[in-house]
């Protein structure tokens, strides 16, 4: 138990350096933009961070289980082009909805199917799944643009309750239900079990096979509900609409502390994290600079991250060595 509060003290202490760098980034950004601390700018930095967030939030499962998703980005289109074919038929915003989430949840089963019972590599397996992802997409929507022409999902994507976009209470929402399963259930306790020490997970009696099929069953909810924000946005879904999204997840998680070993880590520096890289992001593009800045930054912030994350883990493991001495 004791080992567990210090693993969550540590998460909580990494978040919190974490956080005071992004304070400082605001702070800079607003102090050479004017305007970049806008409420209609912070606004639209929100709803970007709100996507990448909850598309995080999958991506951080997963490499807490010590695995990548490398179809997160396929599924998101796919998802996206699933929801706006059902209501370009007629059919309403719920059963829209629907069909997009059970078409990422289908993704993620073949997934956890190929990693958890056929023990595929993950790299393989996750790649071969967002070549067919994207492959039924094209054929789907026949390599076109589908406009929903459906007021329902625009609000999604648009909408607002109380002054905030709807994107960023259902993110709120689902991030909170995520948190508690991973630091209060049984679920999330296996995950970091696995994550550790599959072998030692076996040996316990956890069903290694049923946790990874139902994390990435999750997997693919979470990166389907990311897609139909996207298509909410632009009321539309399209092949390409989800590229990218996987890396930027990935970024997204290694920035906020958990790495790649798994077994550490957690949401709360995923949510710092997508909100660092969402500044970051806008921010380069407020200063009229072009996107190859914001791969380069971003990169050069991941690596960074990632040093000072090596050399306080070093610092830490040298602290236990000398309580174990003493």
């Amino acid at each position: 138990m004791s080992g567990k509060k210090s693993l969550l003290t540590s998460e909580y202490k990494d978040a919190i350096v974490l956080c005071a760098g992004t304070a400082i980034l605001l702070a800079v950004m607003g102090f050479t933009s004017p305007g970049f601390l806008s409420w209609y700018n912070l606004h639209n930095i929100l709803k970007d961070f709100s996507i990448l967030l909850i598309v995080a939030s999958g991506m951080t499962i997963a490499i807490l289980l010590g695995k990548i998703d490398l179809s997160a980005g396929a599924v998101m289109s796919l998802s996206a082009i699933a929801a706006t074919l059902t209501l370009r038929a007629g059919y309403n915003i719920a059963v829209g909805i629907a069909a997009g989430i059970i078409s990422g949840a289908l993704v993620g089963l073949f997934n956890g199917y190929l990693i958890g019972v056929q023990k595929l590599n993950h790299f393989i397996a996750t790649f071969a799944t967002m070549n067919i992802a994207k492959g039924i997409a094209l054929i789907a929507c026949n390599a076109e643009i589908i406009n929903s022409r459906n007021p329902g999902l625009l609000y999604i994507g648009t909408g607002k309750i109380r002054g905030l976009f709807v994107i960023v209470w259902v993110t709120l929402i689902v991030f909170l239900i995520l948190q508690w399963l991973l630091k209060k259930g049984s679920f999330g306790y296996k995950i970091y079990s696995i994550g550790g020490s599959e072998t030692v997970a076996d040996l316990s009696g956890i069903s290694t096979r049923n946790v990874y099929v139902k994390s990435f069953v999750l997997i693919g909810i979470l990166s389907a509900i990311g897609g139909i924000f996207l298509a909410g946005k632009a009321n539309s879904g399209n092949v390409t609409m989800g590229d990218g999204y996987e890396f930027n997840a990935i970024a997204t998680v290694l920035i906020g502390g958990t790495p790649f070993e798994g077994g550490r880590g957690g949401l709360i520096g995923t949510f710092v994290g997508a909100l660092l890289i969402s500044i970051l992001r806008n921010g380069i593009s407020f200063m009229g600079l072009t996107p190859a800045w914001q791969y380069a930054i971003i990169g050069v912030v991941i690596l960074v991250v990632i040093v000072i994350d090596v050399a306080i883990n070093e610092h830490r493991k040298a602290e236990e060595s000398r309580r174990v001495w003493q």
